[in-house]
């Protein structure tokens, strides 16, 4: 009998994460966890025309227990020298404290009138937390404390059985086989503790970064298998319930 912090006792959580509110997510994705009783969070940006056209279905999503993530309005990043994205008028070298906090304000607003809550995690979008011209850089993390249960930053491990880091890294499935995420979760399993899980698209078509259908449905399938000892919980789920402890 196991006596983590999880629900159950379970000592090990896997929070499987989804960028950019895409269509494939809550047709297909939502509807693949729940019917297997794991939960998602989608980091939905709040200018997303797939979010807007299909409002009721974003809500029928949440009303599952899926969480809706904070992932900015308009998806701004650090733009590198020589790229083509994001367009210039997003590019987080122009941007102020000011301006970013606005915007993640106005996100929060947004997803509040879809789902009702009021908290939610932030997945900082392309990993970055900082403003201004390189060399110049400043921080907003400590802003995002306003808004944010915990964030989703950049690449790291597993998070222990403790007090959650308000920062935290995330293994990335996109391209990957499922064996290697499933390699990834498996010191979870061993030790306790919790990962976070990025994706963008699921099948090919679906968005640039992907994971292929039958390796998500493979890692998906893998996690439910082992539900009585590992719990696939939302980002801010998770996050309450080590905060708790």
């Amino acid at each position: 009998m196991t006596t983590g912090p999880f629900p159950g006792g379970r000592s090990a959580a896997v929070s499987l994460t989804y960028d950019d509110c895409l269509p494939c997510h809550r047709l297909a994705v939502a509807p693949a966890l729940s019917a297997r009783g794991l939960l998602g969070t989608f980091y939905c940006p709040a200018s997303s025309g797939d979010l807007h056209a299909n409002v009721e279905s974003w809500r029928a999503v949440a009303r599952s227990g899926h969480e809706l993530g904070n992932h900015s309005c308009f998806h701004p990043c650090r733009r590198r020298e020589g790229a083509t994205w994001p367009d210039p008028a997003y590019d987080l070298k122009t941007y102020t404290r000011r301006r970013i906090v606005d915007e993640l304000h106005l996100a929060e607003r947004v997803l509040q009138l879809v789902d009702g809550n009021d908290r939610r995690s932030y997945a900082a979008t392309c990993g970055n937390t900082t403003v201004g011209p390189d060399g110049a850089e400043e921080s907003f993390v400590d802003d995002l404390r306003r808004f944010a249960t915990v964030v989703r930053s950049g690449r790291g491990g597993v998070q222990p059985l403790r007090k959650p880091d308000f920062v935290l890294g995330s293994h990335s499935a996109d391209g990957k086989d499922a064996a290697a995420t499933i390699a990834a979760i498996e010191p979870v399993l061993a030790s306790g503790g919790w990962l976070l899980i990025e994706m963008h698209g699921v099948g090919a078509g679906s968005h640039g970064l992907f994971v292929a259908e039958d390796q998500h449905t493979r890692i998906l399938d893998w996690i439910a298998e082992r539900s009585v000892v590992l719990w696939a919980g939302t980002v801010s789920g998770v996050a309450a319930q080590l905060d708790a402890m």
